[in-house]
């Protein structure tokens, strides 16, 4: 096929599915068949469908072979979902294309880092690859080589210096500095563990860093000790690589703000927001080669990890002058096409009210924990509810949305561009999104992050899930509820367990901090206090992993999905929205208090007052009472106008802390509550436009940075503006 046919191509595939995702939206359930289905327990009946053998042979089926976001592999598990869908009974089901920037190594030719002596031979050089150690797909051709996905300068990059930079964070390169040692122009060794990579390179390239190599430490990841690793155990080998993007943005890097559609606009790729700079993962065998070869004062003991190297600062090699570093980096960005498959099942009384559940399906490589025990959850969810249709007549009282995410790896790319296509729709019509991104992580506890106004569902709806925990039922502790609260207590309310807040790891960002709509992120985590799960993003993420030695039977995977299937139940099925305004109210208190006692003085120092702020947090409390005093206990359920009135409230108030112009010098983010950190992608924080402003003058005054100061006070009042106009929204009139 020419090029010019496959555009034309290109360009009916995506009509067609942009008709079907319309339809969807605007008309779902109005051609349902209304005929009153028979009364059932639908929790219990729903409770009982879901199987941990189907979790385990889907899961079995998606990790068989590597794929890649924009590959053929990608498209047939896209297709193969669908079909999935289809069969499971869901009244529509789409797949929708998006033509976007990715990034691939060379697979014939991996990236490699070369350390070279005095005469420029190659003294020691890095695989390029993970070795296959026990499982036959381990050899897939198929298998990308290591690489950071938008890696910046191709070609040769040489240096005749090597500095250890710890985790690569700021209070980093302040130590650097007070030894006297420059990064400019040498190559940095950066530690996975403590924040998000593209914060790593995006700091280091601030800094005038010529590369990044980025490696996991065994004192993280294998901290059993190097001969307790996979395929024995769920620790890292030392030729594991953790694969990853460096992107700092989200969605397609060439169509910020808006869809990536047939018809959009594209701007130049050095106007992205990506690195200029190269970046290789390596293994940890690898790393302590070039760590045993640097010299320099000694790191300090906290940032010694557990190599046999004396972890030297660098940036010389004790060899002599003359030996450099060099990477050789093939990585290339490329225009690819990449599939959501949507799936949809129509609601009865309230088909254009959206409940929203979605997982990503691409992997680095083969997947297995991220992100295929949560479409494997997924799959089954939908043949469970599917099911109740099939056979028993039922429907939901609203819609209920499966989403299947496309390069959300690369930067949340495919939910990004679909709710980018649907912002309008969705801000008038989405009620929640519920995130499952990894299912199973550790055995260790339920976990979940969330906005305030979910925790009532989310806590309640884990009191109705038995404990896949035989030793923790023998406690008496018989739900998924009761272990959580006892190993992750709320620190301020004991009785209730620790619940997160989302920052940007994983595709309910767009919902959350773009539109404003309830989301929540739902996994079984681990006890260890580590970055990350230590085979994240590896080769060695495979079917074995799970079924061999972190989830024997699939017990966790099968509660991790029916509590899942039973938050979403409530929400589609309760007459009046199950969010409890009282948590938001506590929270903003909590979070205002907090400011206070950090920044307060600070604050008060340079005329900055956080008054309004906490007068308006007073008064969306007393808000908040009243709504929940008021027009919710006189409420006739019967009253249908009512009803409705009362859920649209309820479901818009999320929307009224989304500020249109974005957070300070953060357009991209809009919730004026909850937003990412600006030097941890993967981590949130209360109010961070404000706490950002505030760390980035420090100790400085409103006379060293008056402009700074003025932004500050600005959005101190914005602030108290939004909290206002939320509390508002919660009154019947002006």
């Amino acid at each position: 096929m020419n090029t010019k046919n496959l555009i034309i191509a290109f360009a009916i595939v995506y009509v067609t599915t942009g008709i079907a995702i319309g339809v969807g939206l605007y008309y779902a359930g109005y051609n349902a068949d209304h005929s009153p289905a028979p009364k059932r327990d639908i929790f219990q009946e729903l409770q009982d469908e879901i199987s941990a053998t189907n979790i385990d042979q889907y899961l079995k089926h998606l990790s068989s072979v590597p794929h890649l976001a924009g590959t053929e592999q990608d498209l047939q598990q896209a297709e193969w979902l669908r079909d999935n869908f289809k069969t499971s009974g869901l009244d529509q089901v789409v797949v929708v294309p998006y033509h976007v920037l990715l990034s691939y190594p060379n697979m014939t030719h991996p990236n490699k880092i070369y350390l070279l002596d005095d005469k420029g031979n190659a003294n020691f050089t890095t695989s390029g690859r993970q070795t296959p150690l026990s499982q036959p797909e381990e050899s897939s051709p198929l298998a990308a080589p290591n690489f950071n996905a938008y890696s910046g300068q191709t070609g040769e990059i040489e240096s005749d210096g090597l500095v250890y930079v710890h985790y690569g964070q700021q209070e980093d390169y302040d130590y650097l500095e007070s030894v006297s040692i420059d990064v400019t122009d040498k190559i940095v060794l950066a530690r996975y563990g403590a924040s998000f990579r593209g914060n790593i390179v995006d700091l280091a390239q601030k800094k005038g860093a010529k590369g990044v190599l980025l490696y996991s430490d065994p004192k993280d990841f294998a901290q059993q000790g190097r001969n307790e690793v996979y395929p024995d155990s769920w620790w890292m080998p030392g030729m594991a690589v953790q694969s990853g993007t460096v992107y700092l943005g989200n969605g397609d890097p060439l169509t910020p703000f808006y869809p990536a559609i047939v018809s959009a606009y594209r701007i130049d790729e050095s106007d992205a927001l990506l690195p200029s700079i190269p970046v290789q993962p390596i293994g940890y065998d690898e790393a302590e080669v070039l760590l045993r070869a640097m010299n320099g004062p000694l790191a300090p003991e906290k940032w010694r990890g557990d190599l046999n190297a004396p972890y030297s600062l660098g940036p010389g090699f004790q060899y002599g002058s003359g030996w450099k570093i060099k990477m050789n980096m093939l990585t290339a960005n490329k225009m690819v096409t990449t599939y959501n498959t949507i799936g949809m099942l129509y609601g009865e009384q309230e088909p254009d009210r959206y409940v929203l559940v979605g997982n990503h399906r691409d992997a680095w490589v083969l997947g297995a924990l991220d992100p295929s025990s949560g479409t494997a959850c997924m799959l089954e969810m939908a043949r469970a509810f599917g099911k109740m249709k099939l056979d028993y007549g039922w429907r939901p009282r609203r819609s209920l949305v499966f989403c299947s995410w496309g390069a959300e790896e690369y930067g949340l790319i495919g939910s990004y561009e679909w709710v980018e296509q649907h912002a309008k729709v969705l801000s008038q019509r989405a009620v929640a999104y519920l995130n499952v991104d990894i299912a199973v992580e550790g055995n260790y506890s339920l976990w979940g992050s969330g906005a305030p106004l979910m925790n009532k569902v989310y806590l309640e709806s884990s009191k109705r899930i038995a404990n896949p925990n035989a030793i923790e039922v023998n406690e008496g502790r018989p739900t998924v509820f009761d272990t959580w609260v006892h190993r992750y207590p709320d620190a301020n309310h004991p009785d209730k367990p620790r619940v997160g807040i989302l920052g940007s790891g994983s595709d309910y960002t767009a919902f959350m901090h773009v539109l404003g709509v309830p989301s929540i992120d739902i996994r079984y985590t681990y006890k260890e206090e580590i970055g990350s799960y230590p085979l994240y993003h590896t080769l060695y993420e495979t079917h074995h992993l799970l079924a061999n030695i972190m989830d024997k039977g699939f017990v966790y995977h099968r509660a991790v999905t029916q509590l899942w299937t039973e938050v979403a139940r409530n929400l589609l099925e309760s007459v009046v929205l199950p969010m409890d305004l009282d948590w938001y109210a506590t929270y903003l208190n909590e979070s205002v208090a907090g400011i206070k006692n950090r920044y307060g003085a600070q604050l008060e120092a340079n005329q900055a007052t956080l008054t309004h702020f906490e007068r308006a947090v007073a008064n969306f409390a007393i808000a908040t009472r009243r709504f929940q005093n008021t027009s919710l206990a006189n409420l006739d359920p019967n009253d249908l106008l009512a009803v409705r009135r009362i859920n649209d409230q309820l479901m818009q108030l999320e929307r009224h802390f989304i500020d249109p112009h974005g957070l300070p010098n953060r357009p991209e983010y809009n919730h004026i509550v909850f937003a990412p950190s600006s030097s941890d992608g993967y981590s949130s924080s209360s109010f961070s436009g404000l706490t950002d402003l505030l760390e980035a003058v420090g100790s400085e005054t409103e006379a060293q940075r008056p402009t700074e100061w003025a932004q500050i006070k600005q959005h101190l009042s914005v602030i108290a503006f939004f909290i206002d106009a939320a509390g508002q929204s919660l009154n019947d009139y002006l």
